[in-house]
């Protein structure tokens, strides 16, 4: 009898610590979470990468968490806690603040992060961008518009992120790759690279391209970082001039809405360099899920295809 007693109590004991873990947190047994933390939802890239992360989650049986961390560095840290918190094992990023979030990740060494672009220390895996060739491409385009349409001058700008102004940053030395490119294009050229300028969202992309236009009657080419930009500015040199015929604007993303325009001769936008964003979101949820299962992730290598009035019939749906 006394052994039988013993017995329930030890039962009773168990199930007590069980119901006692499930009330503190998760267990080191329930199933880790896929997450992703962002400095905007609100552009185009990252909402599509995201999506394409949470298909891959929902079809392997995964539950997915995204944190928007509106730019913030303090939001940023603390969306990686939040992540933490909520179990999450896995984790796709682009940080504002690299530094800041290597002293998380360094001291989460199980959590896998995959970041966009170079890898972030402490991070277990990236995004493979070739920024030059990216430039390479835009430079390939506008050289083949101006070559078609007789343009011989003018001045080049530039509409980055808001991040590639952090020199810490690994948009800042992309940027500074791109311009590379560009400016080795203009060398020995009636071309030039004039001004460059970091727009919050699309509404001062076309703010600033307004302001280009009327601070510098030479201004025809502009390359944009982010595709919601080069639309903002095609629409503003649309709405803003009677001839846009010298006018050349280019993407470094591309949708269909990007392909439509780039095949409307009236507007200015001539070229992208598309990618499959949400396909390469899926191919970055994948790799989250492999570390995961298998404690092992791998790079996402991110091709491009040029996309500009040469073929983008090949693109429209």
């Amino acid at each position: 009898m006394k052994k039988l007693i013993a017995i329930l109590l030890a039962i009773c004991l168990v199930v007590g610590l069980a119901a006692c873990a499930a009330e503190d947190g998760p267990t080191t047994g329930e199933k880790k979470k896929l997450g992703a933390i962002l400095p905007s939802l609100a552009f185009d890239f990252q909402l599509k990468m995201s999506n394409g992360i949470e298909r891959a989650a929902k079809e392997k049986g995964y539950e997915y968490v995204s944190y928007d961390y509106n730019g913030d560095a303090e939001q940023m840290l603390s969306g990686l806690d939040t992540l933490a918190a909520a179990n999450v094992g896995a984790i796709y990023s682009i940080f504002v603040a690299p530094e800041s979030a290597a002293d998380f990740l360094n001291a989460h060494p199980d959590i896998g992060a995959l970041t966009q672009g170079e890898i972030t220390p402490g991070a277990k895996a990236c995004t493979e961008n070739d920024y030059v060739a990216l430039a390479e491409q835009f430079v390939d385009s506008l050289d083949n518009y101006v070559t078609e349409h007789g343009i011989t001058e003018g001045t080049i700008s530039a509409l980055w992120l808001e991040s590639c102004e952090n020199q810490d940053s690994d948009y800042y030395t992309a940027k500074e790759d791109i311009k590379a490119v560009i400016n080795a294009w203009c060398e020995g050229k009636n071309f030039t690279f004039a001004s460059e300028f970091y727009p919050k969202d699309d509404e001062e992309a076309a703010n600033f391209t307004a302001q280009m236009l009327n601070a510098d009657p030479n201004m025809r080419f502009i390359f944009a970082f982010n595709n919601g930009y080069a639309i903002a500015a095609a629409n503003e040199i649309a709405s803003a001039v009677n001839d846009t015929s010298e006018y050349f604007v280019f993407s470094s993303e591309g949708d269909e809405e990007t392909f439509r325009l780039i095949a409307d001769e009236e507007s200015p936008l001539r070229g992208c360099a598309y990618m499959d964003i949400e396909e390469s979101g899926y191919q970055v949820g994948l790799q989250l899920i492999n570390w995961i299962e298998n404690g092992e992730i791998e790079n996402v290598i991110v091709d491009k295809v040029l996309v500009d009035s040469r073929n983008v019939a090949d693109y429209l749906g």
